[in-house]
């Protein structure tokens, strides 16, 4: 019951802080198209500000402005939902979360921008997990911009090798906490949030599930879907796992693995630079390698990541304009950039062999597998309405307050109401 409610609150300071949501904007400021980027910041933005500098010295008849969101995802679809909803013409480029765009297409926010990205060149041009996010019944209403995946860290100094499986995975974490029993095991993100529906996609592929049907239906209700969700339980309950992943998200697991307080983590790729700082007790001895499964082939990590895309309430003329602006971002050189300067993964496979890039950030470059084999949450308009139903569920498994069997029978359930499958 909280965390809408803080939503709320915290999206009544920011719609205060922001350009008011329902703003029109002017068509033109001195002649030319001014356009508008919304965007999270991504650090230092020196090079990012040469980028855009970059794209109005090829562009002289666009106004450029850029405006910050949040950091928070949470917080950001909120802002995106009420101002788009209430027809808001202030900002005309935004960057949607790789879950976003199946929905935001769906209610008309975004436009077809198919026109200059035709699926069938993003497909020729991008891993094909990110084209899957963004081509929407046929047609384009985003590019990817930067990609995610869930890989798992290990202590290169604490077990003999990468594990390849489960069991791997367990043996070695007990191995290690029986010459230290200090050390906790396995950290990963089992709060009540989107982290724990990941960790618990990833857990269901691993042990041979799919999370839809032929006919697109999310389906959980599956042997492999309670082996998987039993797994993650089974983690806890023997030790493997500290009882505080429940509570845990991202940077929480990260700082206990990067206090070497860890053998193994499940984690994003941003976790290895913060591993490797100087001050880092951890430096120089932490492997990255793709999550393990119950076979032993490589795992499957979920696809993250942030799009581009164009806000639907838009002229003609400034729709044009966003998109020569989101051509410019996407390109294979500012995919480098964004590698070398943010550590952002790019979305085009290509870039990884990028000499740049293989020299610089050998660390991106060895991506590469792990990005083209990551899978994308379930493509759905209903999305992010089915994620709060599955956190509940998975969460109440993972902590013991109901089985693996009895959550994903409910959870089938609602999905089933929510999604028109059966009658209320």
């Amino acid at each position: 019951m909280r965390r809408p409610l803080i939503l709320v609150l915290v999206l009544g300071l920011v719609l205060a802080a922001l350009p008011g949501c329902r703003r029109k904007k002017v068509e033109s400021v001195g002649g030319k198209i001014p356009l508008v980027f919304k965007y999270q910041p991504l650090g230092d933005p020196t090079a990012f500000r040469e980028l855009l500098a970059d794209f109005e010295r090829k562009n002289p008849d666009v106004a450029l402005t850029t405006e910050a969101l949040p950091n928070s995802s949470d917080v950001a679809h909120q802002f995106f939902l009420t101002s788009l909803e209430g027809g808001a013409d202030d900002f005309d480029v935004l960057v949607v979360d790789v879950v976003w765009v199946p929905e935001f297409a769906r209610a008309g926010w975004i436009a077809d921008i198919s026109v200059d990205f035709p699926p069938e060149t993003l497909r020729k041009d991008f891993l094909s997990g990110p084209v899957e996010a963004v081509v929407v019944d046929g047609k384009t209403y985003a590019v990817p911009w930067y990609v995610d995946v869930g890989v798992l860290f290990y202590r290169k100094d604490l077990v003999p090798r990468a594990p390849r499986t489960y069991a791997e995975l367990q043996q070695f974490a007990r191995e290690a906490k029986e010459k230290n029993p200090l050390l906790q095991g396995y950290v990963w993100q089992g709060r009540q949030y989107e982290g724990l529906n990941c960790n618990v996609f990833e857990a269901i592929w691993g042990h041979g599930g799919q999370v839809l049907d032929a006919q697109g239906r999310l389906t959980l209700d599956s042997e492999q879907a309670r082996a998987g969700l039993a797994y993650l339980r089974g983690l806890i309950s023997s030790g493997i796992s500290p009882p505080g992943v429940t509570s845990a998200a991202e940077e929480e697991a990260r700082r206990v693995f990067q206090s070497g307080q860890a053998v193994f983590m499940r984690n994003w790729p941003y976790a290895w630079e913060e591993a490797q700082k100087p001050d880092s007790p951890i430096r120089g001895k932490v492997g990255i390698t793709t999550l393990p499964t119950v076979s032993g082939e490589p795992g499957w990590g979920t696809l993250g990541g942030w799009q581009l895309a164009v806000n639907a309430n838009v002229s003609e003329a400034r729709k044009g304009a966003a998109r020569r602006l989101i051509k410019h971002l996407t390109s294979e050189e500012a995919n480098v950039m964004m590698a070398l300067e943010y550590g952002r993964n790019p979305p085009r496979p290509k870039v990884y062999k990028d000499p740049r890039l293989v020299e610089q950030v050998p660390f991106i470059a060895s991506l590469l597998t792990m990005v083209e084999n990551a899978r994308p949450r379930p493509v759905t308009p209903y999305y992010n309405l089915l994620s709060d139903v599955l956190q509940s569920e998975f969460s109440a498994a993972v902590a013991g307050i109901r089985s693996p069997e009895k959550a994903l029978k409910q959870a089938q359930q609602q999905v089933d109401i929510l999604t028109g499958q059966v009658e209320r």
